[in-house]
């Protein structure tokens, strides 16, 4: 399939660019993992029946319940799983069979990687269109689909100004399963044929709390502060990233010169940034400890944990009264806010929020988030904490009823691939 002129400068500029990619990747430690996958090395691979694709965390994220609702179906046709980022798919290793690192947009190394690779369908999480990836997929007779479809506030111009390249690439597309009726929208305005499109919710919202019930609750609690009297509050900064610490700590500060009690944990969204957070923590005039220390923790009284550990937020979040959801008080767009809420755990969003605009003006309609943008903003919601205010509890049942209304999106989803004429064939 030609897309014309600019699909050719694209491949031809895409291809000039290896050797810098190659040098600016060995840079960096996180750039030097999985070093060879970025360049195509793949080596060889049994017969996939489903490829699921998505670019970092976030995205592969969301694919995990629907990963799961295929294996609870009894499905067992191998999986693999690809993404731009190592720590994502460090997240889906578990539930695939295989994990790849999507190499560099070029013709050459697009081939190189799926030339010995068979597969039965290809799916993209959210909005990852890698023109020359899609083109050689595409060729190959695969059909193509994208759940959790998503143009964000960002991409929306650039994919209207590239036009024609990306809008042939989503005409061959069987189905886009949107979130929303803002995304169907926003699709059909790239080309999509508006009968492909299915408004289905977002997979990474359709979750189940690993925590369930009271007891699981206050057991977390006792795991991660075990000198943790009952009435003192735990806040979590889950998925933090550098800056939003200094919207939290001068607030902290005043109120544990005050004489209040509250605990508090720091959980980085990237592995590569443990060590700034540790550093910070320490600045601060109580008791810090390492979630990786282990059993160190169980010695001491401490104040604040750094979760230095891949997995565990979850376990933050179930132990949480309250939960700040980071990437939102620096201008990133937001993380997800239903992690907490689906323990009934009152959620703080900062101002910025441009990739989770939706779920937060859904949280916001129904009373169930509390909103900050600056640290005197952090202190009165702390002292409010501190002071056991019922409206936190009601806030926090809210969040939780809006996490029940995406609950079953990955059976929607699925529906609308087994549904598809392309699958006939295929035993759903």
């Amino acid at each position: 399939m030609d897309t014309g002129l600019l699909s050719k400068t694209y491949r031809c500029a895409t291809t000039c660019a290896i050797p810098f990619v190659a040098l600016g990747l060995l840079t960096s430690s996180r750039g030097r993992r999985r070093y060879s996958e970025r360049f195509g090395e793949w080596g060889a691979l049994a017969p996939i029946g489903w490829w699921l694709h998505g670019a970092s965390v976030g995205e592969v994220q969301g694919l995990i319940p629907f990963i799961k609702h295929i294996r609870e179906r009894g499905i067992e046709d191998r999986i693999l799983l690809t993404g731009t980022s190592p720590t994502g798919l460090d997240r889906g290793r578990a539930l695939v069979n295989e994990t790849r690192l999507i190499p560099l947009d070029a013709p050459c190394l697009v081939a190189r990687a799926l030339r010995n690779l068979s597969f039965d369908r290809f799916i993209i999480s959210e909005t990852e269109l890698w023109p020359e990836l899609l083109q050689q997929v595409i060729a190959r007779g695969a059909p193509c689909h994208i759940i959790n479809g998503r143009v964000s506030d960002y991409t929306v111009r650039r994919y209207i100004g590239l036009r024609s390249l990306f809008a042939p690439l989503l005409a061959r597309f069987v189905s886009v399963s949107v979130p929303d009726e803002e995304q169907r929208s926003r699709f059909t305005e790239l080309g999509v044929d508006a009968g492909r499109i299915h408004v289905t919710g977002h997979t990474k919202y359709d979750t189940e709390p690993r925590y369930a019930g009271e007891e699981a609750r206050i057991e977390m609690r006792r795991v991660l502060f075990p000198e943790c009297p009952a009435e003192t509050p735990i806040v979590v900064l889950g998925s933090v990233r550098p800056g939003e610490e200094r919207y939290w700590f001068e607030p902290l500060k005043r109120l544990w010169s005050e004489g209040v009690r509250c605990k508090v944990i720091i959980a980085p969204r990237h592995a590569e940034r443990f060590t700034y957070f540790w550093e910070e923590a320490q600045k601060l005039p109580v008791g810090v400890v390492r979630r990786s220390a282990g059993s160190v923790m169980a010695g001491r009284d401490h104040d604040v944990l750094v979760l230095d550990t891949m997995g565990e937020l979850e376990m933050a979040y179930a132990a949480a009264d309250l939960a700040f959801v980071g990437a939102m008080l620096v201008n990133i767009g937001g993380h997800n806010p239903l992690e907490p809420a689906m323990y009934g755990v009152p959620v703080v969003v900062g101002p910025h929020h441009s990739v989770i605009r939706e779920i937060v003006g859904e949280m916001r309609a129904r009373g169930g988030i509390c909103e900050v943008a600056s640290d005197e903003d952090v202190y009165a919601l702390l002292k409010r904490l501190c002071s056991n205010e019922e409206r936190l509890r009601e806030i926090g049942h809210a969040g939780r009823c809006v996490w029940e209304h995406h609950r079953g999106s990955s059976g929607r989803v699925y529906a609308v691939l087994s549904e598809s004429e392309e699958y006939r064939c295929h035993s759903f």
